[in-house]
């Protein structure tokens, strides 16, 4: 299995073409789309064509805005704040003429949907390490997917409510979650992990005591010695981005599925061909073209 990027490779390219232009920059309006409904205008207007405006509409942001997602845009992009455009969270204004590192920011800009959403677990993972324990909170990451953070003296709970409509997809998944509490026994370092269709003691506390209808609850336990030594800002990555790695892999494997049912079926008609009898009323011809009849 692999780990997606964190960052829109065509945001950045996007971003790239108009910030590194050599020549004439050109007016743009282009819109994206990410994972989990995300949405990207890049849009450069002819009256300033230097002036180049990102702006991002991430759904779930306005639940977690004052959990971490604000300290988020004003850590990251304070200086190219600016009025949010209709529909959107957030509105980026880069001048492209006083962009010096180009390529510092232009990372920077493409990462815009993983560091502010990184922002509501950072604070419960900052709150950690300072010893000051922060607020138990959730937000929808997406419709199907619920994340619940559970501080504590000692560690922060990460859960997520999982679901998913298809019925495939839940069997594919309900596989590859129980293979991650397989694997975390043979990776002594690894956060304590459970997958459960209960839900865990944890959500007691958000008054939820019964599965109401979703597949399960995945819990990782963030240890102080997980985040220590510059590795937090690596745990927010992989965590954000579980949901969504999740669903990559499932469609991997059901296109992993069907590529060897294909094999099969090609395989049995090929067998089927070889079995076919052959038209004996049909009349065959010798060597020196006479017919010939069987007796």
């Amino acid at each position: 299995m692999i780990l997606l990027e964190p960052g829109n490779r065509i945001l950045e390219e996007c971003l790239r073409s108009q910030i590194c232009a050599t020549e004439k920059r050109i007016p743009m309006d282009v819109r994206l789309c990410d994972f989990d409904d995300v949405q990207y205008r890049v849009l450069v207007d002819k009256s300033n064509v230097d002036l180049v405006k990102l702006s991002v509409a991430i759904p779930p942001f306005q639940r977690f805005k004052d959990k971490g997602g604000q300290a988020a845009v004003d850590k990251h992009y304070s200086q190219f704040k600016g009025a949010a455009d209709t529909g959107f969270d957030i509105t980026l204004h880069i001048d492209c003429t006083k962009v010096k590192d180009h390529e510092t920011v232009i990372k920077n800009l493409a990462l815009v949907k993983s560091k502010i959403t990184g922002g509501a677990f950072d604070n419960p993972f900052t709150g950690l390490m300072e010893d000051k324990k922060a607020e138990k909170f959730k937000f929808d990451l997406r419709p199907d997917t619920t994340v619940f953070f559970y501080p504590m003296a000692d560690r922060v709970t990460v859960i997520f409510e999982v679901n998913f409509q298809v019925k495939m997809d839940q069997v594919i998944a309900n596989v590859m979650l129980k293979e991650f509490v397989n694997s975390r026994k043979q990776i002594g370092r690894a956060p304590p992990v459970t997958w459960e269709q209960n839900p865990p003691a944890e959500l007691k506390e958000f008054g939820i005591s019964q599965n109401k209808g979703c597949l399960g609850y995945m819990s990782f336990a963030i240890l102080k010695s997980h985040l220590e030594k510059g590795k937090q800002e690596a745990v927010i990555a992989v965590l954000q981005t579980f949901r969504t790695y999740l669903q990559y892999h499932i469609k991997c494997s059901k296109s992993y599925f069907h590529s060897k049912m294909r094999k099969r079926v090609a395989e049995l008609v090929k067998v089927l061909n070889r079995a076919k009898v052959p038209d004996l009323k049909k009349e065959k011809k010798t060597a020196a073209g006479k017919t010939f009849k069987r007796a």
